[in-house]
């Protein structure tokens, strides 16, 4: 290389060198990318944890820049800023977040920006979501008021599901989900500040939570019970009216508000529904619902307590006065009083001044037709519980006893028809129901009885037996074992031999008379035990039970059988058998097959389950339990889960 074309090589290398070091200082001088999440540390850690993380940007709610450069001290004393709950003094000086940045949106815009994604269908449809949330919150009572008044108290989209914080509804974190719904709700309406500019009842999540509904949802995590959206709504939230309470109770009740439309009752247009009856203050803001009736453990516990005291009629009388004295037990004395008591002065008493002498008697009938209803079902029940303690088997009449609560829970249902004639029918056809279970008991026990008075008979013949044996095995042994001849007497010395380890003859004797007489005594008793106690409780988790031969068993026909004091019907399907349970998920009724609809239906409250269990209508939480089938030989054998 020439001398001069060198000096210039070597001189833009320097220049070269000089830049790239000017580049690497002014980049070791610009503070390192921030992300939100480095300042906005809560809200960050919320925010990656939600549902949106993984689908939304911090800039597609607040706008701004995806690029910021933050000095290190002003981070972290952003960070420790925004992390106390309540800062002891202002941010002096606020970060650029750029002309796009649009803060924090006003509780007014929300339900927009919220929208801007959930109602756009493309976006939404990968998610299988409803794109109506918008357009329903606009038509509820929270977006009428904010759209036409601008009130910013009412609840938007944020307090329900939260800002940063947003999870999936099944998640025990969300707030939405079924457990944490009244106490979102009740954020707002519990807040007597708040609810008294609207002049609304503070006490709606207090009565919610002691009513029946409350206490299965919050202590029995029953998620088929209803919540405050379950009733109201959720976006488009808005209070039923009188005339439509029914309606919203019948999503769930479809039976009952069948059965109550068809009554008197049913055909008065104003007549507060549900409510009046079964809220304890009557009025259409009451959330504090009760159930009219026990359950029916707690009517087997009366009837517990009184069986040693009482018989026949009294201990009927005594178990209706101690039902009626049940906590949360509506009578009907007071339901009916509260409309057709005589003494009533409103100017609305004169509408039923006149049939109210014949509506209080018809009242006090009815209720007695349920007690006795009760008093049946829980005699039956107590005894058939207090018998399976016992030796004798009682698993059918168990089975049976589960008909019997169906129809008892199917009575409560035809309460709400009014009809005399209707329910007493069923009363009647309880009561044979019991008698034949109870017949059956009957049966058992004479027969058990019976057992044990021939056992005294079999008892003194083994006595005697055993007496003479044992006084001729005391002969046996006194002639061959112990009177033997003794060698007389000589001068010569006695030589004592040594012992043999060999068992003598008359010691093998001996031990032959007393294992024969063992063996003899055994083989007599076990007979009699054996008879005393035929009927051994079988069952279980495991138990094997035969549903019958496959030949003539016709598709989608199904038969029922008890498996494990349970009742299971086994159904042929197109690919082979299948079993399930035959209680409802919901209040335990024993659910019907329909070979026409392939379904299950449960006669109390409407609810259906296809031909897989799983649910397809009415208020229970989890499909019906499948239970193990197997074909061997022609047999069909259903197997308890273990």
């Amino acid at each position: 290389m020439k001398p001069a074309a060198s000096r210039i090589a070597i001189t833009s290398y320097g220049v070269l060198v000089i830049l790239l070091a000017g580049t690497v200082e002014r980049a070791a001088a610009q503070p390192a990318r921030t992300l939100c999440a480095d300042c906005h540390v809560p809200q960050g850690a919320q925010f990656t944890e939600s549902i949106h993380g993984h689908a939304l940007r911090c800039q597609d709610c607040h706008g701004g820049d995806s690029d910021y450069r933050v000095e290190t001290a002003d981070k972290t004393r952003f960070a420790a800023y925004f992390s106390t709950t309540k800062p002891a003094a202002p941010l002096n000086e606020k970060f650029d977040h750029g002309e796009r940045f649009r803060g924090k949106p006003a509780r007014k815009d929300v339900p927009t920006s919220c929208g801007e994604c959930h109602s756009d269908v493309a976006r939404m449809n990968p998610y299988g979501l409803r794109t109506d949330q918008l357009s329903s919150y606009w038509v509820s009572g929270h977006g009428k008021r904010l759209k036409e008044t601008g009130d910013e108290h009412v609840a938007v989209c944020i307090d329900c599901h939260g800002a940063h914080d947003i999870y999936k509804h099944d998640s025990p974190k969300s707030r939405i989900y079924f457990q944490n719904v009244p106490t979102t709700c009740g954020r707002c309406h519990a807040d007597a500040s708040l609810m008294t500019q609207y002049k609304r009842p503070t006490n709606i999540i207090e009565q919610y939570e002691n009513s029946i509904h409350g206490q299965n949802v919050l202590k029995k995590s029953d998620a088929g019970s209803p919540n405050c959206a379950t009733c109201h709504g959720s976006h488009a939230a808005a209070p039923p009216g009188v005339a439509d309470v029914g309606h919203v109770c019948g999503k769930c009740h479809q039976q009952v508000e069948t059965e109550f439309s068809s009554g008197v009752h049913g055909k008065l247009p104003l007549f507060p529904r549900c409510v009046g009856c079964h809220a304890r203050e009557g009025g259409k803001h009451n959330h504090a619902i009760h159930k009219a009736s026990p359950s029916t453990n707690q009517l087997v516990d009366v009837f517990r307590e009184i069986r040693e005291d009482y018989e026949g009629d009294a201990a009927r009388a005594e178990f209706t006065k101690r039902v009626d004295a049940l906590p949360n037990t509506l009578l009907f004395s007071q339901v009916c009083r509260a409309c057709h008591d005589i003494a009533r002065a409103d100017p609305h008493a004169q509408f039923v001044r006149e049939n109210s002498p014949v509506a209080l008697e018809k009242g006090v009938e009815l209720a007695g037709a349920l007690r006795l209803a009760q008093f049946e079902y829980a005699r039956t029940a107590e005894r058939i519980e207090r018998l399976s303690r016992g030796v004798l088997l009682v698993k059918d009449e168990a089975v049976r006893l589960e008909e019997i609560r169906t129809e008892l829970l199917s009575l409560n249902v035809a309460m709400h028809t009014l009809d005399a004639t209707g329910i007493h029918d069923r009363v009647r056809k309880l009561k044979e129901i019991c008698a034949e279970v109870n017949g059956s008991l009957d049966g058992k026990e004479l027969g058990l009885n019976r057992r044990y008075q021939v056992t005294w008979g079999v008892w003194g013949f083994i006595v005697v037996f055993v007496s003479l044996m044992y006084r001729k095995y005391k002969l046996l042994r006194a002639e061959y074992v112990i009177s033997t001849p003794r060698p007389a007497s000589t001068s010569l010395p006695v030589v004592t031999p040594a012992p043999v380890p060999v068992v003598g003859r008359r010691k093998f004797f001996e031990r032959s008379l007393r294992t024969l007489g063992a063996v003899g005594t055994l083989a007599l008793i076990w007979p009699v035990i054996a008879y005393v106690f035929p009927s051994r409780k079988r069952g279980g988790a495991g138990e094997r039970v035969s549903a019958g031969k496959t030949e003539g068993w016709a598709v989608w026909e199904m038969k029922k059988v008890s498996v494990a004091g349970k009742a299971v019907g086994v159904i042929r399907t197109d690919n082979g058998f299948k079993a399930f349970s035959l209680i409802c998920t919901h209040l335990g009724c024993i659910v019907q097959w329909s070979s026409t609809h392939r379904s299950f239906e449960c006669p109390c409250h409407e609810a259906k389950f296809d031909a897989e269990g799983r649910v397809t209508g009415g208020p229970p939480p989890k499909p019906l339990p499948s239970y193990n089938v197997a074909v061997a030989q022609g047999d069909v054998i259903v197997t308890a889960p273990s």
